[in-house]
């Protein structure tokens, strides 16, 4: 998302809105796919004992790992 963020900061106003920058929505999706990919690792990382502080288990996480 800073990516993004910085972008945004940088147009000026009397410009297109970010969402209209074909380019820019590609960058955006790819950013997503990467803070996906990083949460679920993250999680995988886990010990049983912060997943139980999440309310998780290994079974909900190998879960949210097979997930699309």
């Amino acid at each position: 998302m800073a990516a993004t963020l910085s972008v945004e900061n940088l147009l000026p106003a009397t410009h297109r809105t970010p969402k209209t920058i074909p380019w820019l929505q590609l960058l955006m999706k790819v950013e997503a796919l990467f803070d996906d990919r990083a949460s679920r690792r993250a999680l995988y990382r886990l010990d049983d004992a912060a997943l139980a502080d999440l309310g998780l288990s290994k079974a909900d996480v190998e879960r949210i790992n097979e997930a699309p």
